[in-house]
């Protein structure tokens, strides 16, 4: 899933962050907000996150409950970010043809 990096408990091991969406034209929208659990197995994931404004993260162990734990994680930068807008936008003028 895409998100937005809002916050880092790096005591509890917890991520804020917004679930986003990007639409045929492009536009970032927001569509909830979650508290994630961040995986101890891999000390680079809350790096990874500190550093990002933005992420394609994988998560595991979601239930309506429980946001699930986050097990994968790549940040993106604002260049990749609009990048995978363009690419979004085009397949979506591709559709439409």
């Amino acid at each position: 899933m895409l998100v937005k990096v809002n916050s880092i408990d790096v005591i509890k091991n917890k991520a804020k962050v917004t679930q986003l969406d990007i639409d045929d034209y492009g536009s970032i929208i927001p569509l909830i907000d979650l508290e994630l659990n961040i995986s101890t197995d891999d000390d680079s994931l809350i790096r990874i996150l500190k550093e990002s404004s933005y992420a394609a993260i994988f998560t595991e162990n979601e239930t309506e409950d429980n946001n699930g734990t986050i097990i994968l994680a790549n940040g993106m930068t604002n260049d990749e970010l609009n990048s995978e807008k363009s690419k979004i936008i085009d397949k979506a003028a591709n559709r439409k043809k």
